[in-house]
């Protein structure tokens, strides 16, 4: 069952793996059916399609949704089917997941070289600044990993807690097939759209929300970005634990503005204080002087 799409449809407060009472492959929240110490012992298997509560035992999904929606067993029953999900427990064993692909750069020189350079001279940026604050680099016209093309591409690696989780590329052409792509999703040690980017140790609890990566370079420390309009739920969360208010600056065409409305919904759902800034051009294209301005102003 698409569980977290139909939780975020729903507004039900969940807590997926790394957070408290969450392991991997579950996705919890508070218990309807029993008292006792706050928390999230109510826990779903993405694998297995079936409710256990660490206080009160196992569940069945209809009647789990059913209590968390306040609706008819029923109705319950129908919406698990349109979310692809099944109102019984499947027998399905768990099996356990060997890392056969682990994480590692496409072949090839990874480094920043005179034509990454003169690319982020080009727009506005000091490459040796984002080598030096954001490790950024770049790939050579031989780049492969899983038969994948990252060839003439600046390369920015994900953090997350300390640990390099993932890497996302930006091509250096205007209108390639593929302007950003990522490291493939079997490598990465946490999927990059669990996470946010930046540097969580600069931010405070008043951030500034922007869509990409060169967004954050371009607004600096205090920014972070969900690597494009169509975030996550698990990024919502992050944000949620994140900080207490939040201004989204998010590029200015319908389609973003859309995206930033109802991420602005969903994190007020959850007490966070959310102001929409409305700007004329997409924050990585601006000049580096307006971007300090800007942040100042908002900061």
């Amino acid at each position: 069952m698409r569980i977290l799409e139909l939780y975020a449809d729903f507004h039900v407060d969940h807590a997926t793996e790394g957070e408290k009472h969450c392991r991997p492959g579950w996705v919890n929240v508070p218990c309807p059916f029993c008292t006792g110490n706050p928390g999230y012992h109510l826990g779903y298997n993405m694998e297995t399609n079936h409710y256990h509560c660490w206080r009160c035992g196992g569940k069945f999904p209809d009647k789990v949704i059913s209590k968390l929606l306040n609706i008819p067993p029923k109705e319950a029953r129908e919406l698990i089917k349109k979310y692809g999900g099944s109102s019984r427990r499947s027998r399905k064993e768990t099996k356990a997941k060997i890392n056969l692909t682990p994480y590692k750069y496409p072949t090839g020189e990874i480094k920043l070289k005179s034509n990454h350079k003169k690319y982020l001279l080009g727009r506005g940026f000091d490459p040796e600044l984002l080598e030096a604050v954001w490790g950024v680099s770049g790939t050579g016209p031989v780049a492969y990993l899983d038969k994948i093309n990252y060839s003439h591409r600046i390369l920015a690696p994900i953090f997350w807690e300390g640990q390099e989780v993932s890497f996302q590329t930006r091509h250096m052409k205007s209108s390639p097939e593929f302007k950003y792509m990522a490291c493939p999703m079997a490598r990465e040690i946490i999927h990059h759209q669990r996470i946010l980017y930046g540097k969580p140790l600069e931010w405070g609890r008043r951030g500034v929300c922007v869509e990409g990566i060169t967004d954050v370079w371009r607004m600096g420390v205090r920014a972070f970005g969900v690597f494009g309009i169509d975030y996550t739920p698990y990024q919502v969360r992050r944000i949620k634990q994140h900080f207490d208010e939040v201004i989204i600056l998010f590029d200015p065409d319908p389609q973003a503005r859309k995206q930033a409305e109802k991420l602005r919904d969903e994190l007020e759902y959850f007490k966070v204080k959310v102001h929409i800034e409305d700007i004329q051009q997409d924050p990585g294209s601006m000049s580096q002087e307006d971007a300090d301005h800007l942040m100042k102003q908002l900061l």
